[in-house]
């Protein structure tokens, strides 16, 4: 049998760090244990498992793994949940669950009107290519602002420490810049490989062979 007690101050102190919107239930594998922040009115202390609780105990996958991560459950009320399980084990035996429940209804809410704002609701772009043969553009540029002022603060403190322009750098310190530059993801975006030659006076393949160098470093 499972110790309430000892596992008490875990759910209570996940639920002080995750919220009142997320449900923290212990249960052996018979019924509910304990409960912080029910979302449902059959989630009490002495209830029977849920379906979803029954259907983990009794997966054969479920035997061998720790645990189970961003499965889809509903709520009592139809709200959509992101759930994880923590199978707890004594031996071989499996002797309970630890089950974290989100509701991501409202963030679901907030993700449509944030695509909405993004893309507007209808498509009026006269641009937009048609016909079979057409082949669709990208929305937006490929390199973002965001990442050519990035490229250029590292090369604004590549400067400084360094006492050189970008443009007479040595090749250890071109690589000291590449490096720097892909830890703060630049090369994560289509085009910067040309945009970082262009300002290091440098080739593409030349580029290509620092981020191959920092890769067998690595």
């Amino acid at each position: 049998m499972l110790n309430i007690e000892l596992y008490r101050p875990i759910m209570e102190f996940l639920s002080l760090f995750l919220g009142t919107e997320v449900e923290i239930i212990l249960c052996d594998t018979q019924k509910i244990l304990h409960v912080e922040n029910s979302a449902d009115p059959n989630h009490y202390p002495g209830a029977p498992l849920s379906e979803m609780q029954q259907a983990l105990i009794k997966n054969p996958e479920c035997q061998d793994i720790p645990y189970n991560i961003n499965y889809r459950t509903l709520s009592a009320k139809g709200e959509k949940m992101r759930s994880a399980t923590m199978f707890i084990r004594e031996g071989d035996s499996l002797s309970g669950l630890l089950t974290i429940n989100q509701n991501v209804g409202e963030l679901i809410h907030i993700r449509s009107y944030l695509e909405l704002l993004i893309n507007g609701e209808q498509e009026h772009n006269v641009l937009k290519p048609s016909g079979k043969n057409s082949s669709p553009k990208q929305s937006y540029e490929a390199l973002t602002l965001s990442v050519t002022e990035m490229i250029d603060k590292v090369l604004e403190e590549a400067t400084i420490r360094f006492n050189s322009p970008p443009g007479r750098l040595n090749a250890d310190e071109k690589l000291s810049v590449i490096r720097e530059m892909d830890s703060r993801g630049v090369f994560l975006a289509k085009g910067s490989v040309i945009e970082v030659a262009k300002k290091l006076k440098s080739s593409k393949a030349t580029i290509y062979r620092y981020l191959q160098q920092l890769e067998k470093k690595e």
